[in-house]
């Protein structure tokens, strides 16, 4: 189960089928991919499916970066180049670690409003929600979004001082797993900045580990002649063993298509 940090909703991943693989794998990248793959998989505490647009942004990121841990392990490899030489520089740091730096804090620019999940500056009258996945989604591609996404979330003045303490409170209250991670250049050993987007990292590794599914589809169906569908409806980690035993029975016993039946 993962407490997410901003909403403190309970959630967790359910486990995945070729259909939910072949879903994340023709996905796009993007803010709307990540609702789109957590709306799919992930539930309530309940069991309930999980709305992903509904959840603020660093919620939505933790759970995704929680799904790439759970897959693939903590650490993780930060890619880029040095600007000073143009060496390569790989940056290595485990993703709790990052999303425990990045977790949300208290501000005492802040207090909680009586209505649930808004909040109140102490400096004035205005309250305010941290954005969703939704709100961003909704002012995308605006001229005007910044704007706009005030108009949504923010009650009362919008001049440039309650804009800086608005956006200064939110970035504490429910930062994004989005920031730069530092380190040095192998080669002439100067600070390089990376910028991490840790969402979109995990989502591109997973998307392309879910691309495995249409190779696993090839080798069980030409193997034991099983459709498609029945294929794809099999737990992920089932059929990912059925493929991998495929492979290695090069030499051994052979099965026949009539002995193999999907239960």
């Amino acid at each position: 189960m993962i407490r997410l940090p901003v909403s403190g909703l309970e959630a967790r991943w359910r486990p995945a089928t070729g259909h939910d693989d072949i879903a994340l794998a023709e996905s796009q990248p993007g803010l709307a991919g990540g609702v789109a793959y957590a709306s799919n998989g992930a539930q309530t505490a309940d069991g309930a499916p999980l709305d992903g647009a509904g959840l603020p942004i660093g919620d939505l990121d933790l759970l995704i970066v929680s799904r790439r841990r759970e897959i693939l392990g903590d650490a993780f490899v930060a890619e880029g180049s040095c600007p000073g030489c143009s060496a390569r520089v790989d940056l290595h740091f485990t993703l709790s670690a990052f999303a425990d730096h990045h977790r949300p804090r208290t501000t005492r620019a802040a207090v909680p409003a009586p209505e649930p999940g808004w909040w109140r500056l102490r400096a004035c009258e205005i309250t305010f929600r941290l954005p969703t996945a939704a709100d961003i989604l909704a002012v995308a591609g605006r001229a005007d979004a910044r704007l706009l996404l005030e108009q949504r979330c923010v009650r009362g003045g919008h001049d440039a001082r309650v804009r800086r303490m608005t956006s200064r409170a939110m970035s504490i209250l429910g930062p994004p797993l989005l920031a730069e991670v530092a380190g040095p250049c192998p080669e002439c050993s100067a600070d390089v900045l990376l910028d991490v987007d840790a969402r979109e990292l995990c989502l591109a590794e997973l998307r392309f580990l879910a691309s495995s599914v249409f190779d696993d589809v090839h080798v069980i169906a030409a193997a034991y002649g099983w459709p498609e569908t029945a294929i794809l409806d099999l737990p992920s980690s089932r059929r990912v063993r059925y493929a991998g035993l495929i492979g290695r029975q090069t030499s051994g016993p052979q099965f026949r298509h009539e002995e193999i039946r999907v239960a």
